[in-house]
């Protein structure tokens, strides 16, 4: 019955006051613990998300850090007929396929320079029939044979089989290696195409059938043959079934992309990119310091966020204690960040010190060491099985996870804000009803001083 304003108009009385106040008296006390209940909630939420972003951040530093492949990062240089393209590796390609070669590295790649020629490429068959009619000529009827090295299947044709079929059965055969059918439709007629996926010398492309009518399809074909491809590296020949060569040269890859001129070899040259590892470290010590602060400003004891949280701080004393603590699996000389010249300094951050105390060696230098003559060791303290990263990694997911702490977290908060919605909704149900009594308690009342006053007008009216 709110928004009625009748009450009072029989007896004179300002009822509506009366009722508006009690109505106020009732409703402010409970909507405004729901309104601080829903602010505390809300603030708690988005620090509880921004906590969660932080760990989602140093999650992404941590992961490539927990690669190994991550600490052998190289410097490759290519060159062809005046033309340099430097690529950094972590076991990925550069951009060099434009080029003759490409260059692939893995582990601790030596310094070293050498000059590549491609003389042959890697390539599969291709056979050609002669003419027939139209595409839509049948042949014959019988089977298909195709053996390409150890490699082999068969197709069943019939004599109701046009070319354009036989070549969807070849492409479509179940146990077919590698082998593509095609129909070329020209002014002369049209032909059946095949090209295999199989190179090298031992993997030629071979077709033959059970039944002569099919041999313009088959036997006889011209083409290509499947050819090895052949490099020379620094005047040593090598021949491969593919154009990727694997064990040229320790810890590179070699991909052949095309010829060489006569007498103009491609020329490449690696080294270790100790600058990238150093980056690499360098951005974890930046990442942990960010989530630290952060942690930090949501845990203040005044005015934190989540100073009342126990996750946030629970998550800091377990990064604390990895980045204060010893890798077990870590050779001894280098099992802690400070021997990888990582300092803990106050407030729980890190720190590469450029500066050494009581004539000890700096941080500077203690990673200029690591990463210079033990790269295989600071692998290991950080991305061994029971590294720094893993051990972190380890943190974050039980936190980041469905049923991790956070996202639980995430989810009770969620629902509180849910619940205080479902309150808002009974307190307004209950201040409905609360005005509703009040409103027939008032009208009664009204009514009865209505009935009051006109007594007193006739009684005055008599004795008037």
């Amino acid at each position: 019955m709110a928004g009625i304003t009748m009450a009072g108009s029989g007896s004179g009385l300002d009822l509506e006051t009366i009722i508006s106040t009690f109505v106020t008296a009732e409703k402010t006390p409970k909507e405004s613990r729901l309104n601080k209940k829903e602010t505390n909630l809300t603030t708690e939420l988005s620090g509880v998300g921004t906590l969660k972003a932080g760990l989602a951040d140093f999650k992404a530093i941590t992961g490539k850090l927990g690669n190994l492949d991550s600490f052998y990062q190289s410097k490759t240089n290519i060159s062809y007929q005046g033309r340099d393209v430097e690529q950094t590796t972590a076991g990925g390609v550069g951009d060099s396929a434009a080029l003759p070669i490409t260059i692939q590295t893995k582990g601790v790649v030596p310094k070293g320079a050498f000059d590549v020629e491609v003389m042959q490429l890697a390539q599969g068959a291709r056979l050609e029939s002669d003419f027939l009619p139209d595409r839509e000529t049948k042949p014959g009827q019988g089977m298909l044979y195709f053996d390409a090295g150890k490699d082999t299947f068969q197709v069943d044709v019939n004599v109701t089989d046009t070319l354009q079929q036989i070549q969807k059965k070849i492409n479509d055969a179940p146990d077919n290696y590698g082998i593509s059918a095609n129909v070329i439709s020209s002014d002369l007629g049209a032909k059946m195409v095949y090209t295999s996926d199989k190179s090298g010398k031992a993997n030629d492309l071979t077709v033959f059938t059970s039944d002569s009518s099919l041999n313009i399809v088959s036997s006889g074909m011209k083409g290509q043959s499947a050819t090895d491809a052949i490099i020379t590296v620094d005047g040593n020949t090598i021949t491969k079934d593919t154009n990727i060569f694997n064990h040229a040269v320790s810890g590179v890859t070699i991909t052949a992309n095309s010829l060489t001129k006569l007498n103009e070899p491609a020329n490449f040259s690696t080294s270790t990119d100790h600058a990238a590892v150093q980056d690499l470290i360098y951005g974890f010590v930046d990442g942990y310091n960010t989530l630290m602060g952060s942690i930090n400003e949501l845990t203040h004891p005044e005015t934190g966020i989540l100073k009342f949280d126990s996750s946030a701080r629970s998550i800091k004393q377990q990064l604390q204690s990895i980045t204060g603590g010893v890798v077990d699996d870590a050779n001894k000389r280098l099992n802690t960040l400070y021997g990888a010249g990582i300092s803990l300094e106050e407030g729980g951050m890190l720190a590469v010190n450029p500066f050494g105390m009581g004539g000890s060696k700096s941080g500077d230098q203690r990673l200029n060491e690591a990463v210079n003559n033990s790269l295989d060791d600071l692998g290991k303290l950080f991305a061994g099985n029971n590294g720094i990263a893993a051990q972190v990694n380890r943190v974050l997911a039980n936190n980041l996870g469905n049923k991790g702490m956070i996202s639980q977290q995430e989810n009770m908060l969620s629902e509180n804000l849910r619940d205080i919605g479902d309150d808002r909704a009974k307190l307004d149900r209950h201040i409905a009803s609360f005005e509703d009594t009040l409103r027939k308690k008032y009208t009664a009342l009204d009514n009865t001083v209505t009935r009051y006053n006109a007594t007193g007008d006739y009684i005055r009216n008599v004795l008037g």
